[in-house]
């Protein structure tokens, strides 16, 4: 009998109408019963309180009032919260009906693993699931403690399918509220100062594709400000990928493909029909040479 840990899970919105309750759904619908679940809105004015309400029920904690913005809005969800394992899914991103007994198995066996990704997936506007990156790819602490997982870099990491250990969470105070925009990218930066991001080889959660109504493209100046303000200090990519970054999206792709580092992973093994924490040396991709042409001959 595998343990049950109590996982806390935070969703932080304001005017989410359109999307929350596949949200909320996601959310309620695992097959994992030890979880408390903390919903926070900023004293939404379209509905989306009302939608909130119709699962009070079944919500441990709901918060409406207004705030400072989605990471004060996050940070306060936090303080209620008491699991052992902790995350938080935005108010357009959907869990599977798996994700929270994949999570809860994964860091029961392997006590030494304290954050964990699953495999990039996205929805389009109308909830269908339209992509899942097919690679396992390599996350070497060194280059998330040095603010290399960014736009021109080495990708962005994907915050809806993240899992960590509450402990690892309280090391680092939780998030740094002077941030507006990037406060997840500073948090994972804190993160990999004391542990390894370990990929897990399967989806966990996924991310809705609004391109012109998420807050990093809409306020693009605001967020890239921030990024910039949290890797001051932090060692630069070297001159030669600098370079590289400037030439968009194809080349920085193949780039990545290049780049090979050794980094800790977690695989089902149908053999012995477990999951598996292994170590190999994989490029930092989480798109395949096949996923990058079929996605180029689509575009």
């Amino acid at each position: 009998m595998v343990k049950t840990s109590k996982i806390s899970i935070v969703t932080a919105c304001f005017n989410m109408a359109d999307y929350v309750e596949q949200t909320i759904q996601s959310v309620l619908s695992q097959n994992y019963q030890n979880f408390e679940y903390i919903l926070v809105d900023g004293a939404s004015t379209d509905g989306t309180t009302a939608i909130i309400n119709s699962y009070a029920d079944r919500i441990d904690k709901i918060i409406c009032e207004p705030d400072s913005g989605q990471y004060h809005a996050i940070q306060k969800g936090f303080n209620l919260a008491n699991g052992e394992i902790m995350a938080w899914l935005n108010a357009d991103d959907i869990y599977f009906p798996w994700t929270l007994s994949v999570v809860n198995e994964i860091f029961t066996k392997f006590p030494n693993v304290d954050w964990v990704i699953g495999l990039p997936s996205y929805l389009n506007k109308n909830g269908q699931l339209v992509s899942i990156k097919n690679n396992v790819a390599s996350f070497p602490r060194k280059y998330i403690r040095n603010g290399r997982y960014k736009e021109g870099f080495a990708g962005y990491l994907q915050q809806e399918s993240m899992f960590w250990r509450s402990s690892l969470w309280e090391r680092v105070g939780g998030l740094d509220l002077s941030y507006n925009i990037a406060a997840d990218f500073k948090l994972w930066t804190e993160f990999a100062q004391l542990a390894d991001l370990v990929a897990v080889s399967v989806p966990l959660a996924a991310f809705r594709l609004l391109p012109f109504e998420q807050r990093s493209v809409k306020q693009k100046d605001i967020y890239d400000k921030e990024i910039s303000m949290a890797c001051k200090g932090l060692t630069p990519p070297s001159l030669a990928w600098q370079f590289l970054a400037k030439w968009g999206l194809p080349l920085r792709c193949l780039c990545r493909l290049a780049i090979w580092k050794k980094s800790r992973f977690i695989s089902y093994s149908k053999e012995s029909q477990a999951w598996v924490l292994a170590s190999s040396i994989r490029p930092i991709s989480k798109d395949s040479l096949s996923g990058l042409l079929l996605e180029n001959k689509i575009r």
